[in-house]
């Protein structure tokens, strides 16, 4: 894949192919290590690991300013703010409440990062894969523990672009990966701040252009609020 990265920067620049499309010509690219790899050859940053660590380092901290919120917001954080509080053992548990925290607190919906279903949900599923342009999806065991599910996937445009990823976390960290390789928007629903968000602060890339309400929630990370 490293051979034939330029081919295929100038194919998605250029071409702007449909996901369908690319993922058919380039099949070897639709796995979660391929991706990671395309990213770092993209942007010269390991994906994942910067991903989970800068989320690790700035949760209590994220944590401490969604406390603080009140009113709706902070109605809605509630149930995200009781899982950190519980201090369980599930790391990814707890880092999924902050990046779910994080799009309430940022004034988006976290259902629109990322979609829960059971698993006899399968026509919600097909549905929401057609109107949805990009989103993870999560499928739940039925009957199952929070944390056991049947698949947890990527789709774009209405086509799973990677299923049978390791956790809702890991496919917050992935799904960035796929919108760099494919060279996408970010979806409408969170294109102002989540994921801004998520790569200027998160990832630290084009952190000096940095929109007002992003800067300003930076602002209040960096001194502990």
């Amino acid at each position: 894949m490293a051979k034939t990265f330029s081919y295929r920067r100038r194919e998605v620049v250029q071409g702007n192919p449909a996901a369908r499309g690319f993922k058919a010509r380039w099949p070897a690219l639709f796995h979660v290590d391929e991706i990671n790899a395309e990213f770092q050859r993209i942007t010269m940053l390991p994906l994942e690991s910067t991903f989970m660590s800068q989320l690790d380092n700035l949760s209590p901290q994220l944590t401490s300013v969604f406390q603080k919120k009140r009113g709706v917001s902070g109605q809605k954080l509630a149930k995200h703010l009781k899982i950190l509080q519980e201090a369980t053992s599930d790391v990814n548990h707890e880092r999924a409440a902050v990046l779910k925290a994080l799009c309430v607190y940022l004034g988006e919906d976290d259902g629109h990062l990322i979609r829960e279903y059971m698993d006899i949900e399968a026509d919600d599923i097909q549905r929401d894969m057609q109107k949805t342009t990009m989103s993870i999806y999560v499928i739940n065991k039925e009957g199952g523990e929070n944390g056991h599910y049947d698949d947890i996937g990527i789709f774009v445009d209405g086509v799973i672009i990677l299923d049978n990823i390791g956790g809702a976390v890991q496919a917050c960290a992935v799904i960035l990966g796929v919108i760099y390789a494919l060279n996408l928007a970010y979806p409408k629903e969170l294109r102002y701040y989540s994921f801004k968000f998520i790569q200027k602060v998160l990832l630290r890339m084009d952190g000096e252009r940095l929109s007002p309400r992003v800067l300003g929630q930076q602002n209040k990370i960096s001194v502990g609020l």
